[in-house]
């Protein structure tokens, strides 16, 4: 499998750190434009790890994420929180029992902060992102957590569908942590994987359109539950690695603006050619697939 130009791939994260610590996917060091932000920060470090490689001045970057949670209140709420947080796993730092009160804070305010149905799929996708914290931290859901989930995947089911396709990946994830995969009931949404194959962009947004990017692509591959033949993967990958610029970052689709966190995607993505190109089991898919959590962050195309 080909490799995304690395050394572009360098330059353009350390373009993108700030003397701060934190990260900008659109900072101009030239004109001194762009502030760190606590989202792009995430998606640098989550890319160095693909790259596996240490983040230059670390130890500078956990300490802007560590002063952010701790001096800026609206870090504590979604999406921040799982930014900020993850953002902070990633680069080493030590999460304490006041970090994880705050997350069981936040997981109680998204579950009872249910109000009207076009609110519901912006929440979910708020949960997933701190059940994905969670169950990294080992910490679980409670039956009774779970029961009000189960309650709101309810009201979710009763929306006009088709799904757009990242909705649907999301409502998965989901159904796995209140422990629907148990007893079939989760058979039904995945089977809908296949409505959204596309032969030139893989999946798209909602059956028979042509909207795709690289986000939509992992919603379908974390729904695939069959291998890639040789050509979906060839055809698959030359779509992935038309995203880079010139620069070294990835935008969502071929020709857009580079960002880090379409970056990051791309390398997720990347990855997950490689696992199913090699993935033969067809009859039950890959369960450790199916069950990880989406990539969380801006999803409107």
């Amino acid at each position: 499998m080909s490799d995304p130009n690395r050394p572009n791939l360098f330059r353009y994260l350390n373009r993108c750190r700030t003397p701060e610590g934190g990260y900008c996917y659109f900072r101009d060091p030239e004109s001194g434009a762009g502030f760190p932000n606590v989202a792009d920060t995430y998606w640098a470090l989550s890319a160095f790890r693909f790259l596996e490689s240490d983040p230059p001045f670390l130890s500078l970057t956990r300490t802007w994420l560590r002063n952010e949670f701790e001096q800026n209140e609206g870090a504590h709420i979604s999406p921040y929180l799982f930014w900020t947080m993850g953002g902070l796993r990633l680069a080493g730092a030590d999460i304490s029992t006041k970090d994880r009160l705050c997350l069981a804070k936040e997981t109680e305010r998204l579950l009872n902060d249910w109000t009207t149905p076009s609110a519901l799929p912006s929440l979910l996708a708020d949960l997933v992102a701190v059940l994905s914290l969670r169950r990294d931290l080992d910490l679980p859901l409670s039956e009774n957590e779970k029961g009000i989930l189960r309650d709101l995947l309810a009201r979710e089911k009763v929306l006009p569908r088709p799904l757009p396709l990242p909705e649907l990946r999301r409502r998965i994830f989901l159904m796995g942590e209140t422990g629907l995969f148990r007893n079939g009931t989760i058979e039904s949404e995945l089977s809908l994987e296949r409505e959204y194959r596309h032969p030139v962009f893989g999946y798209v947004l909602v059956p028979g359109s042509s909207r795709s990017d690289l986000f939509v692509l992992e919603s379908g591959l974390l729904m695939r539950r069959n291998h890639l033949s040789p050509y979906e993967t060839e055809t698959l990958e030359n779509l992935i690695l038309s995203c880079q610029s010139r620069e070294g970052g990835f935008g969502p689709v071929g020709g857009a603006v580079p960002t880090l966190e379409a970056t990051c995607m791309a390398f997720e993505l990347l990855f997950l050619l490689f696992h199913f190109s090699s993935t033969t089991d067809t009859k039950n898919g890959n369960f450790s697939a199916i069950c990880r959590a989406p990539s969380h962050g801006h999803r409107e195309m």
